[in-house]
């Protein structure tokens, strides 16, 4: 079921083994894999080959792993990944408590622009 073809690039795609060998720049590298993919990880297919397909991970990383070692993605798990977020009040509320707000680093109110007539001294002769 659902071995990458060229018309399924963009679509998501499950690790099918335990493990699968997950190479930034392509299987033919002097070391061994940049990393490994548990199984049900979900990639999207950028370019299908017959050894070695160019996935995207849900991260954004970009990379290749075995053609044999994915297979199509089941709705569920889809899904699960794609699903946005929806944050609960007491997470929002937390969240809020988080910041702190100093009124420190505010920065101080303007001056006014025009100033005060002076105060007229009792007593003294107004000035011409």
């Amino acid at each position: 079921m659902g071995a990458p073809t060229a018309s399924n690039s963009g679509k998501y795609y499950a690790v099918s083994v335990k493990q699968a060998a997950f190479y930034f720049y392509g299987p033919q590298q002097a070391n061994g894999p940049d990393q490994k993919l548990p199984q049900d990880t979900l990639v999207m297919l950028i370019r299908p080959s017959f050894g070695y397909s160019k996935v995207k991970l849900m991260n954004g990383q970009q990379g290749y792993v075995a053609t044999q070692d994915i297979r199509a993605a089941p709705p569920e798990l889809v899904s699960a990944a794609t699903a946005p977020t929806i944050p609960s009040s007491s997470n929002e509320a937390s969240r809020t408590r988080k910041f702190h707000f100093d009124p420190r680093l505010l920065p101080p109110e303007p001056l006014p622009n025009d100033a005060p007539e002076p105060t007229p001294i009792p007593g003294a002769e107004p000035s011409p």
